[in-house]
């Protein structure tokens, strides 16, 4: 879209240029602020330039709106209102400009304003400036309203509806027989797009000129047009609805007696026509009696002649733009001629090409009202009435222009009902009602299968439900049909990287970027590559398309923070601190160069988490040379910190009189110590990189993240070295104590203490801290004791509202099979207060036993709920721990919608609960180490692995941490893991949906375990095994080889990667 938006503004085609920013207005997100101001001024600068200043100054006032203070938003309303003589105005318009710029202002735009300001005579409407415009957003979204196109008979409808006046003020009202304007479209299918429903667009025909195609006479073949009948008002003109009979069963009544027929659905049925001989000759006849009684004409004619040439005129002005002339023009044709159904028409196109969406509506009204027939009206009404919010208005004006276009034929007909069913699903779109929106969407793309955006929205409206595959395919027509459509591109780039196919992803985002000029690449499309790159753990390739991002972003004043901050979590991931700072600083002090001081909602949140990152950043680099053993942030960050770190939000006044700073950073950087022993690291890192594979789930939603699965296999070595430690004091009769400064368990504290499951723990979660230092993981019970007493815990929706969510929704058919179970065994639920919900009657049981959705049970239920589920424990016979929560709620504000999700509250309680059963199973893994017992080990291991996953004491990476710990005991067991996860199988929702461990052991156990875990004999698969993972203690130490930060942060970035520590 931006070459032609820069066509359209290189060719003057202003009206063409306005069609365009429409659609990128639509598509912009309501957060960013910045660049729906920047929208709306080049939008109404297109306006500005054909002289449509109401027009204009509506879109100015939006984007002041949107952006206070905007200098160029302000400059061009000073300009409009100059040339509509308010030099007063104007004045206050430009003074408020100048004293919004500072010195990221653009120099040529403080100059004009300054210009203006000494002269308001001399400031040229349509001056350029030189200030810098944003491109087009991509992402789609948004509604075309009205085109600059008058119907498609209007100048037709206009000349027959002056012969009618004539013909009514001399009593031969039915002259002309009842003609059936043909519908024609509001908006063009190469024009719609998804999402909102705000904006306006133009229709597809050349340069905005008004369609000039006569009508078609329906019915009959009799090479006869129809005609145009109605009664009169206040001497003009009134088209009455009078559809005629159909052919096989209704004969030549005239028009007069006919009653208007009205259609509900015309889809499945034969429709009416309008007999076109029958209603002819009657108005023949009545000529001749009229002409016989000699009726004088010549008023008549002169009024009719004269509206005629009016509304022709007006028209004329509408196709070149001036519309504000145009509705002048019509004014005074309403005077003497309030119902003319051309008049109206044609008014109601020009107050809605002027944004006067109210008065449009009210002139489509009358349209209507004169002649119920013409779907076009009813379509027009619609769009206008979507625009202004009323969206139950415009779904049923649609329908009716959607019932009514059949009653004409013609090829036109599919076409604009294919309009209208786009429409209604951009409607819901908006509305969030997805579901209705891909209906609508699937029977546009049925009677047009040629229309790309409604291919484009229909793939919106699918990836919106969380049905990727749905959307890809949907994206793939939109692009086949049309190659050069972006947005198609950026939304298929994007739902593939949701999906996880991230190669296809980059390939789709790169076309995208190629359809931009060199020089002006998209933002947005290479802000999703970067994201995408870092997700992946290519951090120094993400930070190579950030640089280049960066630049554009800063010239055109564009998701800046937003950049800066997911550079600076790159840099802060490699180790290279200065760099991180400079973003982190970047993103708290940057200032847009329009002055504004408000950023976006999730600029804002990046600066927050900037804040928090800025000090762990300066927290690291003082940690570089320490032993990783004392290493912990959990202990050593305070717990306030930590906690609105989680949570996102701002640093509370408390936090930052009582947090010790860190030390800045020196003003040069200090020499590189020595890297580790290549050789060794080497061997290390290979084996890391194959074991951290196996962490891969194989299910839509997961991107394959280098980095992670590296630090999960140094994590794994590392755990498995230690564990042989703790068994071989353990075999010669010796305990085996640990350093307490680095545990998180002990607080930080001094001293030593005996190595427990939570030591075991910590190694792997450091490993996890340190790979993506930006990601909340923490332990939960190290938060601030408020928090910990409240409840805080993690929360993951298998679906919300109408989206399924693409990783985890493959789990509720078991989760409602398991909410069912509880609720029929418990015979209740608990409400939002922790009261409970009695469920136990027996009409209750049979619709829980019934219910097949999240709807049919929460109507059960009647209000929002959840349920704990009961599991068992091993180590305390007959007790049951308290497992997940599986919690069900309406969702506000859209249709059909409801969570299912799991809550899992982390309380002081259920963490003793925990401890005490992970204690008990980290002893009987240590004691089947011991005894060499390996089957009874591998039961053991998942058993453990079984609570910690149902334990949940991560704000995040609970689950990554507790398969690199099942993988690590097995490997050190001698009994290493080869097989990758299944298909479409998730190990910590298997456990999460399990009652009992042994139900958990059965279904990981079938796939999972090697030889020897079942018991067979150790040379079953010997070379494969000891080929792939050679056994842990001939491996060299990850606490000598990586024992210190630097080390470690150096092995994750690789021996090859540029070094930063």
């Amino acid at each position: 879209m931006a070459v032609s938006y820069a066509s359209a503004i290189n060719e003057q085609k202003f009206t063409d240029a306005a069609k365009l920013v429409d659609v990128a207005i639509a598509s912009c997100r309501s957060v960013d602020k910045e660049a729906l101001a920047q929208l709306f001024t080049n939008r109404g600068y297109c306006q500005q330039k054909v002289q449509l200043y109401r027009k204009a100054l509506k879109d100015y006032d939006a984007a002041l709106e949107a952006l206070p203070r905007f200098a160029l938003a302000l400059y061009r309303k000073g300009q409009v209102l100059a040339a509509q003589k308010k030099f007063q105005e104007a004045r206050a318009a430009w003074h408020e400009a100048f004293e919004s710029c500072n010195e990221r202002s653009d120099v040529q735009l403080v100059l004009d304003i300054a210009a203006a300001l000494r002269d308001p005579t001399g400031v040229k409407v349509g001056f350029e400036v030189s200030a810098s415009s944003r491109p087009q957003l991509h992402c789609v979204g948004g509604q075309a309203l009205f085109g600059l196109q008058v119907v498609t008979v209007l100048l037709l409808a206009i000349s027959l509806a002056g012969q009618y006046q004539l013909l009514q003020q001399a009593g031969l009202s039915g002259v002309i027989g009842p003609i059936t304007p043909e519908p024609s479209a509001f908006i063009s299918k190469d024009h719609a797009t998804g999402g909102g429903t705000e904006e306006t667009a133009q229709p597809p025909h050349s340069h905005g000129q008004a369609n000039t195609v006569g009508p078609r006479c329906v019915g009959p073949a009799t090479g006869t047009a129809n005609g145009y009948a109605g009664t009169a008002a206040h001497g003009g003109t009134a088209a009455a609805s009078q559809v005629g009979t159909t052919m096989a069963a209704r004969g030549a009544t005239p028009a007069q007696h006919q009653q208007p027929t009205a259609v509900s659905s015309l889809e499945d049925e034969e429709c009416d026509v309008v007999n076109c001989v029958a209603q002819q000759q009657a108005a023949r006849n009545r000529v001749s009696a009229a002409t016989a009684a000699g009726v004088s004409m010549a008023r008549a004619e002169a009024t009719m002649q004269n509206n005629s040439l009016a509304i022709q005129l007006a028209v004329t002005q509408i196709n070149n733009g001036n519309v504000v002339e145009a509705e002048a023009i019509l004014d005074k044709v309403m005077l003497t001629s309030p119902r003319d159904l051309g008049a109206r028409v044609a008014r109601g196109t020009a107050r809605a090409l002027r944004r006067d969406l109210k008065g449009a509506v009210e002139d489509l009204t009358v349209a209507i009202e004169v002649e119920p027939r013409y779907a076009d009206s009813w379509k027009r009404r619609g769009q206008a009435r979507s625009a202004l919010g009323d969206h139950e208005g415009a779904l049923a004006d649609l329908q009716k222009a959607i019932d009514l276009a059949p009653l004409f034929g013609g090829a036109d007909s599919a076409s604009s009902r294919a309009e209208c069913w786009v429409e209604k699903g951009m409607i819901y779109q908006k509305m969030r009602d997805y579901r209705r929106a891909c209906r609508d969407l699937q029977q546009a793309v049925k009677l047009d299968p040629t229309n790309s955006q409604a291919w484009n929205v229909l793939g919106l409206c699918s990836t919106s439900q969380g049905d990727i595959r749905d959307g890809v395919r949907a994206y793939e027509k939109a692009v086949e049909l049309n190659p050069r459509l972006k947005e198609a591109w950026v939304n298929m780039g994007q739902a593939l990287k949701e999906e996880g196919r991230t190669t296809e992803a980059e390939r789709a985002l790169r076309k995208a970027l190629s359809l931009d000029s060199v020089a002006q690449p998209s933002v947005h499309v290479m802000r999703v590559l970067a994201q995408m790159k870092q997700q992946k753990g290519e951090h120094a390739a993400a930070i190579k398309l950030l640089d280049r991002a960066i630049s554009v972003a800063e010239a055109r004043d564009e998701q800046v923070i937003e950049l800066l901050y997911l550079r600076a979590i790159c840099h802060h991931a490699l180790g290279a601190v200065r760099e991180a700072m400079r973003d982190y600083e970047g993103c708290l002090n940057y200032v847009p160069r329009n002055g504004s001081t408000t950023p976006t909602e999730e600029a804002r949140q990046f600066q927050f988490l900037s804040f928090y990152q800025k000090d762990m950043a300066l927290y690291t680099y003082h940690s570089l040379d320490r032993k990783a053993a004392d290493f912990c942030p959990d202990s050593e960050l305070p717990a306030a910190f930590k906690e609105l770190w989680c949570k996102k939000g701002p640093p509370t006044p408390e936090l930052i009189a009582h947090y010790p700073q860190y030390p800045p950073l020196p003003l040069s950087p200090p020499p590189l110590p020595p890297p580790p022993d290549a050789e060794k690291l080497s061997r290390l890192t290979a084996l890391a990189d194959q074991l951290g594979v196996l962490l891969q789930n194989n299910h839509q939603g997961f991107l394959f993240n280098v980095r992670q699965q590296r630090a999960a296999g140094y994590a794994a070595v590392e755990l498995g070295q230690a564990l042989l430690e703790v068994v071989a004091a353990r075999r010669g009769g010796r305990q085996h104590w640990v350093r307490s400064e680095g545990s998180s368990g002990q607080a930080g504290s001094a001293g030593r203490h005996l190595f427990g499951w939570r030591d075991a723990m910590d190694i792997v979660v450091k490993w996890r801290q340190l790979c993506e230092p930006n990601d909340q993981v923490v332990w939960v019970d190290l938060l601030t004791r408020r928090e910990f007493e409240q409840g805080f815990g993690s929360h993951t929706p298998m679906f919300s509202g109408q989206t399924k969510c693409v990783r985890y929704y493959m789990n509720f058919a078991r989760a409602l099979d398991l909410q069912r179970k509880v609720l029929l065994q418990e015979g209740h639920a608990f409400d939002a207060n922790n009261r409970t919900i009695p469920v136990g009657s027996e009409s209750q049981r049979e619709a829980i036993h019934a219910a097949r959705t999240a709807e049919d049970m929460y109507q059960v239920i009647a209000q929002d709920s959840w349920v704990v589920v009961p599991i068992h424990s091993v180590a305390r016979e007959g007790h049951m721990l308290e497992g997940t929560r599986l919690t069900l709620v309406r969702v506000p504000n859209q249709p059909d919608a409801y969570e299912f999700s799991i809550r899992t509250p982390v309380t002081p309680p259920r963490w003793k609960d925990f401890d005490t059963e992970l204690e008990s199973a980290f002893e009987a893994i240590l004691q089947a180490f011991v005894d060499e017992d390996l089957p009874k080990l591998a039961q053991r291991i998942l058993t453990y692995c079984y609570y910690w996953y149902n334990f949940m004491p991560l704000a995040r990476g609970t689950a990554a941490v507790g398969y690199t710990t099942m993988l690590s005991m097995f490997w050190a067991a001698g009994m290493p893991v080869t097989a990758a996860i299944p298909k479409d199988y998730q190990v910590d929702w298997e456990a999460i949906l399990s009652q009992h461990p042994d139900n958990f052991i059965a279904s990981v156990g079938a796939w999972l375990y090697p030889p020897k875990a079942r018991g067979l004999s150790g040379e079953a698969h010997p070379a494969e095994e000891r080929s792939t993972f050679p056994p842990v203690s001939t491996l060299p130490s990850v606490s000598e080889i990586l024992g210190s930060v630097r080390h470690r942060l150096i092995g994750l970035n690789g021996a090859t990667a540029e070094r930063f520590v």
